[in-house]
């Protein structure tokens, strides 16, 4: 089985050619020996504060990270054992105003990549003066520990999620709220 570390920086490799990475987390849980990576992504011509955003997280819990310490044996033959990751992608969409067609959005996803299955998850905040929702979009991959250091799934995997970023971009810029991202005029 690969190792965490070496799936980490493949990943980030491959990324970076379509992305831009502006943070990178590892979370090791200290009594179960779990790993999480979570890379923060975006489009590689915006300004800091992003308008759209990706984390992508994966784990390995600890029989993952305790299989690859473990050498290879005569007896590795007869263990059953499920190497599989989870690539999880959350896209948060711009905050905008009177944005109606959300939903036609996720249709538009959905027919476009249809190997994704995204998910589409409304987050309200209420305020004093008026409400306002934050959307995410979310998408699962399932891929073999060993497969995920092939450079060319990689790719497919990042360009993919570059060109569904470009679309809701392309599709709401008109929306944005620029008065959310603009910092305080003193």
């Amino acid at each position: 089985m690969t190792r965490f570390e070496e799936v980490q920086m493949r990943i980030a490799e491959s990324a970076k050619n379509y992305l831009e990475i502006f943070n990178m987390q590892v979370f090791i849980e200290q009594f179960t020996l779990d790993r999480e990576s979570r890379f923060s992504l975006t489009l590689p011509d915006l300004e800091p504060p992003f308008f759209i955003s990706t984390t992508l997280a994966f784990t390995y819990d600890a029989f993952q990270t305790g299989m690859t310490l473990y050498e290879d044996s005569e007896d590795d033959g007869d263990m059953d054992v499920d190497t599989s990751l989870e690539l999880e992608f959350t896209i948060k969409l711009p905050v905008m105003e009177d944005y109606p067609a959300i939903e036609e959005l996720i249709e538009e996803i959905k027919e476009e990549y249809p190997d994704t299955e995204p998910v589409l998850t409304a987050r309200e905040t209420l305020l004093i003066e008026e409400p306002s929702r934050e959307y995410e979009i979310s998408y699962l991959y399932n891929v073999d520990a060993d497969d995920i250091i092939d450079a060319d799934l990689l790719d497919q995997i990042f360009n993919e999620l570059k060109e569904i970023m470009e679309l809701i971009y392309k599709r709401t810029k008109d929306y944005i709220d620029l008065s959310w991202y603009r910092e305080e005029e003193e």
